[in-house]
């Protein structure tokens, strides 16, 4: 039991009890949808936790790749008349 919760991180903790709240409204309702989408996402979190992917562990969002290969310490300004 120690070694799971050794493994548990706060991004982990969140979107599982976001999983729970949406499991329990879909259960209360009799959604499946809603339990199948909590179902996704506990799967998603656990797989997220594990290899640390997605927002909140590295970054989130689009970074370009060539940004990273013409690093320059020059800074081109333009002049706005």
């Amino acid at each position: 039991m120690q070694k799971l919760l050794s493994k548990l991180d706060l991004i982990l903790v969140f979107r599982l009890i976001m999983t729970a709240i949406v499991g329990m409204v879909g259960y209360q309702n009799s959604d499946n949808v809603a339990m199948l989408f909590a179902l996704f996402f506990a799967i998603y979190s656990i797989v997220g936790a594990k290899y640390k992917i997605g927002c909140g562990y590295n970054n989130c969002g689009y970074t370009p790749s060539s940004s990273a290969k013409h690093k320059t310490n020059e800074i081109d300004f333009t002049e706005i008349k």
